[in-house]
Parts: C-alpha cells; sequence; structure tokens
C-alpha cells in the first residue's frame, strides 16, 4: 500500500487481520461497500480475497487519488466502483439490490454515528445476512437503540473498537 497522507487514520494491519478472521471465507463472491474510503484498504483486501465487488467512497479527494493509487499497486483492475461524496448522501443513492458487507469507518471524532446506521437501516440492498461493521474510536460510548440492527458481537483492537451488527428483522 502506498503512504498514507498526514490526518489519515487507516484501519490498522491488526485490525483488519482480526476482521478478515472472523469474516473468513464468506467474502468470497460477496458485495462489500465502504462509505469512508480513507486509503481503501480494508476494501481491497475485501476484494484480494476473492469479494465479487466494492463500492467505495469518500469525500476527500486526497483519499480517493490514495485508494486509485492502492488499486493500481494492488493491481487490482476491476470489481469496483469509486464515488465521490459525503458518505450519507452516498449511502442514500446506494441503490445496490444486495449487500453483504457495509464497513463503517468515519473519522473517530464523526459525530453522526446514529444518523450515519439511521441510514444504513433504509439502505434497500440490506438483506438479512447483510453484516455491518462500525469502526469507531475504544472510548466512543455510542448511545443507539434499534429495531433493525442489532450487536452481534464486537471486538477491541489497539485504541480501535469495531462492532458487528445485522437486521433484526427486515419488512
Amino acid at each position: 500500500m502506498a503512504t498514507v497522507p498526514e490526518g489519515l487514520r487507516p484501519s490498522s494491519d491488526r485490525l483488519r487481520e482480526s476482521l478478515f478472521n472472523i469474516v473468513s471465507d464468506a467474502v468470497r463472491d460477496s458485495v462489500w461497500v465502504e462509505p469512508f474510503a480513507g486509503s481503501g484498504a480494508v476494501g481491497i483486501e475485501a476484494l484480494s480475497r476473492g469479494a465479487r465487488q466494492l463500492m467505495v467512497n469518500d469525500r476527500s479527494p486526497e483519499s480517493l487519488q490514495l485508494v486509485r493509487k492502492n488499486l493500481k499497486i494492488c493491481q487490482v483492475q476491476r470489481g469496483y466502483k469509486i464515488h465521490q461524496m459525503d458518505a450519507i448522501v452516498f449511502l442514500r443513492k446506494l441503490d445496490e439490490p444486495e449487500i453483504d458487507y457495509i464497513f463503517l469507518d468515519p473519522p473517530y471524532r464523526f459525530g453522526r454515528h446514529e444518523k450515519l446506521l439511521r441510514t444504513v437501516e433504509k439502505l434497500p440492498g440490506l438483506m438479512s445476512t447483510t453484516w455491518v461493521i462500525l469502526e469507531t474510536d475504544k472510548k466512543l460510548k455510542l448511545d443507539f437503540d434499534s429495531e433493525i440492527l442489532s450487536v452481534f458481537r464486537t471486538l477491541r483492537v489497539g485504541n480501535s473498537h469495531l462492532l458487528f451488527l445485522s437486521p433484526a428483522r427486515i419488512e
């Protein structure tokens, strides 16, 4: 992967390794959505492990330039779409019919986690088998109550906390 510019906090190698140990072989032929691309490392790793499609987004042109550079370094030539807009706007416009994984890694001081998760709840491609994976600072106290998404696993890796959520029911 390319050198990450100052101010960008990519998911650590250890966190990515832990994440993909949990996801395991289910990554094969899956559809991933990454609204906060950053360096693109998580999505690119999903593609390298056999994901069928990646929809990657970031509002920062510098981040998307880094994603493109990393795709080139990793010799990934297909299976992805790149978007540039606010993450919540991206999710509202997303019309993918079936999504297997949504990896949410907003800036630690994002402050709109509940709005983000409420937007995810309304995705047309949200299935009963979809995993929503939220990376936060380990100190964040997320006060989110939902009739749709429920936490089924948590994991702390270094200064990060991963919350694994899935739909409780789809109407």
